[in-house]
């Protein structure tokens, strides 16, 4: 395995799922230097709004990172990070749960694979060869691991809570998850989703794409947002229960991670 240098995360060697490609797209995790450079380049440009900086944080060390290109070689087009929750401790002490109390989820005994930092590069933001790439490598992850459930931050970009009031909304009046699992408060920036009449065409339009993805899926979020001002994002908690996801969409899954 290659040294990091200082301040900067360990690259992982592939795992047993290796690389694999999507359409016209190769996808697989970050395996060299190099590799983890071009992760963090392509998150400071969509998270930082800069090229020359870094999105390095104290969590990537513990993490997996997908990387997508063209082909071998060629420009970074999206990254995700992945980590595998298995113990309580580990949920605790996540990304996540800096933002959201998730203490029903440690005591349910669930493998949660956490989702974060998916960003992808100037250009391929509408690209829907991108998001099936993305569905894939996350379908083979999921699997690899047994993972349960997949949970993240869905983030909406600009923390102004009133520039999402329709998605929000939406969000409140349909896919609140169910108590026993749902996160509770745990930070300042914390606030109630807003009720009020629901107009689904307005609310999913306005919805983040990755996050339809994830309602698509029988996904569910909780019942309140949080304004993270370091990143200008607003977010909700947003899961995935993998033995919830609806047979025809499982069998399109299936079919994208065996590509």
């Amino acid at each position: 395995m290659p040294h990091s240098s200082p301040g900067q995360p360990r690259a992982r060697n592939k795992d047993a799922e290796g690389s694999f490609v999507c359409g016209r797209l190769r996808i697989g995790l970050a395996a060299s230097e190099a590799d983890m450079a071009d992760v963090l380049r392509l998150r400071s440009g969509r998270f930082r709004g800069r090229q020359d900086g870094s999105d390095l944080d104290s969590f990537d060390h513990a993490c997996q990172h997908v990387l997508i290109r063209a082909s071998a070689g060629a420009a970074a087009l999206a990254a995700a990070r992945l980590r595998l929750l298995a113990e309580p401790a580990s949920i605790a002490g996540c990304y996540t749960g800096q933002f959201y109390d998730l203490g029903r989820l440690a005591a349910s005994r669930k493998r949660l694979l956490e989702i974060g930092r998916i960003c992808i590069a100037d250009g391929w933001m509408q690209n829907p060869d991108i998001l099936r790439a993305l569905l894939a490598a996350l379908t083979r992850c999921a699997v690899a691991q047994r993972a349960d459930m997949l949970v993240g931050c869905a983030s909406f970009h600009g923390a102004d809570p009133a520039r999402h009031v329709a998605a929000l909304r939406h969000l409140a009046a349909n896919h609140i998850g169910p108590e026993a699992l749902r996160p509770r408060r745990h930070s300042a920036g914390a606030f109630d989703l807003p009720r009020g009449a629901s107009d689904a065409s307005e609310g999913l339009r306005d919805m983040p794409s990755l996050l339809r993805m994830y309602l698509g899926m029988g996904g569910w979020v909780s019942d309140h947002a949080v304004c993270d001002p370091d990143l200008d994002t607003l977010h909700v908690f947003a899961a995935v229960e993998t033995a919830r996801i609806p047979p025809a969409r499982l069998r399109v899954l299936q079919a994208l991670a065996r590509a």
